[in-house]
């Protein structure tokens, strides 16, 4: 078993509208999403903004909650919503706040 990166109420699906909150009742079902396999992704920061909507878990792991279509990392298959943003040019973001996180990707050249 990984370690748990989020949750979702009610569905299995990794849908950021679905994170599991305060808002809990006796016939909800939480489902745990866990650490997935490490992939490594150069991207070219061709324009002002990658246009991707970050958060994290309040336990050290920052992961895209949205990504905005026809931006950056729209156009990079292998990226996609759920995903835990580990390290930025080999920097360790573990324990990093999601706004830490987005402030590091805003001001890469």
């Amino acid at each position: 078993p990984g370690q748990v990166m989020f949750c979702t109420l009610n569905t299995h699906k990794v849908d950021m509208e679905k994170l599991l909150g305060g808002q809990i009742g006796l016939e909800d079902f939480i489902f745990a999403h866990t650490k997935g396999q490490r992939k490594e992704v150069e991207v070219f920061k061709s324009e002002e903004a990658l246009g991707l909507t970050i958060t994290d878990n309040g336990a050290g792991y920052a992961f895209i909650k949205r990504i905005r279509e026809g931006s950056v990392i729209d156009r990079i298959p292998v990226i996609s919503v759920g995903d835990m943003i580990e390290a930025i040019d080999g920097q360790s973001l573990v324990a990093a706040r999601h706004y830490e996180v987005a402030k590091m990707l805003k001001d890469l050249p």
